[in-house]
């Protein structure tokens, strides 16, 4: 075999003429790859799909281009706050375009009062790129000039900061029980126990109000930084399982065309609900989950803990070891999962016990594969909260119409 000699020396000039060409045809071939955007035919909406309804979020102007991040048979996904907005096919037509921004997310929210100019830079007189619309959540990047900016189509969006109003964030509404008459009861002192008819005008109020009801999924996704709300959206939370979330509270949200989480004590969980006596409590059964998943989110509250021990100040959450606790969350996953065909990943979503938590416990549940946990400290859910310590709006029977109100608002005190 022939060996080849090669005089680096003499020809290393040559080797780095060929390297610097070979390097920056590929960089620049890169750096031109095209993405693509859409070129809207006429003015055209974007919207945001929230269970059944389509809500209006923004208006792309004709002859503009906005950048597509992926499209559907009907509809192209363009690049919109923390995540995208649907925009009609028929309406715009896809282009070849530069490389687009690759923006930051927004990390707080700020809701327009009217309809606002969005601006392609922080002052009065820049390029007009759309409009935004009210009653929506801006994932704000940053204030600028007295500018919010945020991703319009993919670029550099600004409204002016006076003309929007503080997002107080989002309500997520703590039930437990429900009762025709509490005073019949052995509940009648019972601050967790509410009468069905102050159940039913809550939710009136919040079906003639145009309030939406999200899933933990679509809240999770929320403060991931992934997708978009609007305003007036609202989650519909029970503790314990009781059999009355079933019987009561069932057939009402499923009128009203309502989503609601129920956080169940899993070690109450048996084939099927005991027969109900008013005086009592039952909890649900896999047989009364199974029936009811087309408006409940089964979710967990403790599989053996949902207790104090004799002489504890506070619940088994925080005075039990890391290890016990990561194997009661564990064991309250596989007990559910009994009513999904043992599927255990379905369980994410927790609410601690009494409310009571310290970091152990949020690093057993972390660890246990919850990816948000509730307390129960009144307030509402903001962008950058601890997805571990979630505060809730908890409904009392001595909360008025304007409580309740003040609640969804994020105002109460």
């Amino acid at each position: 075999m022939d060996i080849i000699y090669i005089n680096f020396k003499k020809y290393s000039f040559v080797f780095v003429v060929l390297f610097t060409l070979i390097f920056f045809s590929s960089h620049t071939e890169a750096e031109e790859t095209s993405t693509y955007a859409i070129k809207p035919f006429s003015n055209v909406g974007g919207f945001v799909h929230l269970n059944d309804e389509r809500i209006g979020f923004a208006t792309f102007m004709k002859g503009r281009t906005y950048q597509l991040v992926s499209e559907d048979e009907t509809s192209y996904h363009v690049a919109f706050g923390n995540g995208f907005v649907y925009v009609d096919k028929n309406y715009a037509e896809k282009v070849e375009s530069p490389k687009n921004l690759v923006l930051e997310k927004g990390e707080f929210t700020a809701i327009p009062k009217s309809r606002q100019i969005v601006l392609s830079h922080p002052k009065s007189k820049s390029a007009f790129l759309g409009y935004v619309n009210p009653s929506v959540r801006i994932p704000v990047i940053k204030e600028d000039k007295g500018y919010y900016e945020f991703n319009f189509g993919g670029t550099k969006g600004y409204i002016h900061k006076s003309n929007t109003n503080v997002d107080n964030g989002i309500p997520v509404l703590m039930y437990h029980h429900l009762m025709w008459d509490k005073a019949l009861s052995d509940h009648a002192n019972n601050n967790m126990t509410i009468e069905y008819m102050q159940f039913e005008e809550q939710m009136r109020y919040l079906k003639d109000n145009k309030w939406k009801t999200i899933s933990m999924q679509q809240l999770d996704d929320w403060l991931s930084l992934q997708n978009n709300m609007p305003e007036k959206v609202v989650a519909i939370t029970f503790d314990d399982g009781i059999t009355s979330t079933v019987d009561l509270a069932y057939p009402l949200l499923k009128d009203m065309n309502f989503r609601a989480t129920s956080f169940v004590i899993t070690g109450k969980i048996r084939q099927s609900a005991k027969y109900w006596i008013a005086s009592d409590l039952q909890y649900v059964g896999l047989k009364e989950i199974k029936a009811t998943v087309d408006v409940y989110d089964y979710q967990h509250h403790s599989n053996d803990m949902h207790l104090y021990k004799s002489g504890a100040k506070s619940g088994m959450f925080t005075t039990e070891s890391y290890e016990a606790i990561l194997q009661d969350i564990q064991n309250g996953s596989a007990q559910l999962g009994k009513a999904f065909s043992n599927d255990i990943v379905r369980t994410k979503y927790l609410a601690y016990p009494f409310g009571h938590y310290n970091q152990i416990t949020i690093q057993a549940a972390q660890d246990a594969g919850m990816r948000l946990a509730f307390t129960t400290v009144t307030g509402n859910v903001k962008l950058k909260d601890s997805p571990y310590e979630l505060k809730r709006q908890g409904i009392a029977p001595y909360h008025s119409m304007g409580d309740f109100v003040k609640k969804l608002e994020g105002t109460y005190k």
